[in-house]
């Protein structure tokens, strides 16, 4: 089966059995609990979310993948984008760190944003680059 095919069979269960099913996906991609990886973090922590598992910024309601897309997509080095969010060199670090580390769990809360974004009808731009 196809990561196309999951996907839409994944779609097809209930907003629960979803949360559920990425929940078990997360924890097997780490291989640890989730707790237990939260409290590595000196910058980063938990925030209630019902579906977003992915940590944030402690102290802020920013999520640790706003501030590491902004440097990806910006081309910033870590000391611009200290400066450009207003926060400590040592937790861009850790924002980099973190996000790297955690591709998968960014990846499928991505993909899960759009899907409820195209079902409550807003229209998402294409971000491929053709040429």
């Amino acid at each position: 089966m196809s990561l196309q095919e999951l996907k839409e069979k994944a779609y097809q269960l209930s907003v629960n059995d979803r949360l559920t099913l990425v929940s078990a996906v997360i924890q097997s991609l780490q291989g640890t609990s989730l707790i237990e990886n939260f409290e590595n973090w000196q910058y980063l922590v938990t925030r209630p979310h019902p579906w977003r598992k992915q940590l944030y910024v402690k102290g802020h309601k920013l999520l640790a993948s706003t501030v590491w897309q902004d440097t990806l997509t910006n081309q910033l080095s870590p000391e611009q984008t200290a400066e450009n969010w207003d926060l400590p060199i040592s937790a861009i670090y850790e924002v980099m760190q973190y996000c790297e580390s955690h591709q998968e769990l960014l990846k499928l809360e991505a993909d899960e944003e759009r899907y409820r974004l195209q079902a409550k009808g807003v229209t998402l731009e294409s971000t491929h680059v053709t040429g």
